[in-house]
């Protein structure tokens, strides 16, 4: 389990493996920006909860029989955007999703974190669903650490 001051290492190792030159950060930061103004936070992050669904939808994970497997099936679907890395850990009730070196880690305006969350709960709901149809889960986020991750709930 990541500890919570083991979390910037571990971004900085993320970003150190990547190419970090995003010619298209200036458009995305501007149309979530708009998007979150003229929708309201509320309306835009269930918008950008459905595209984080859909997102999802275009990449299916295969059914996996651990959450060992889990973790790594969505790591690789991450790492093949770019959007960082996931842990999972369960407390027999949900399941905790720690994701750091989220796009926009670095962003400061407080709607991109808010739009960010959402669309990564839409593609963790759309993910945890399709690993178990016959029960109902609901992915949340539910902390912003200081550390640079976020911090998603899974569950009935």
């Amino acid at each position: 389990m990541t500890a919570e001051n083991d979390i910037p290492a571990r971004n900085l190792a993320y970003y150190g493996e990547r190419h970090d030159d995003r010619p298209w950060w200036p458009f995305v930061r501007t149309l979530v920006g708009e998007i979150c103004q003229s929708a309201g936070t509320a309306d835009a992050c269930h918008f950008l909860r459905h595209v984080g669904s859909r997102l999802a939808a275009a990449h299916p994970l295969e059914e996996q029989p651990t959450l060992a497997a889990l973790e790594k099936a969505l790591n690789g679907v991450l790492g093949g955007f770019e959007w960082g890395w996931v842990q999972l850990s369960t407390d027999n009730r949900s399941i905790r999703i720690l994701h750091g070196a989220y796009p926009g880690a670095r962003e400061t305006a407080e709607h991109w974190s808010q739009a960010i969350a959402a669309v990564l709960e839409g593609m963790y709901q759309h993910w945890f669903q399709a690993q178990n149809q016959e029960v109902r889960l609901q992915v949340q986020c539910t902390d912003r650490s200081r550390s640079g991750a976020l911090v998603f709930h899974c569950g009935r």
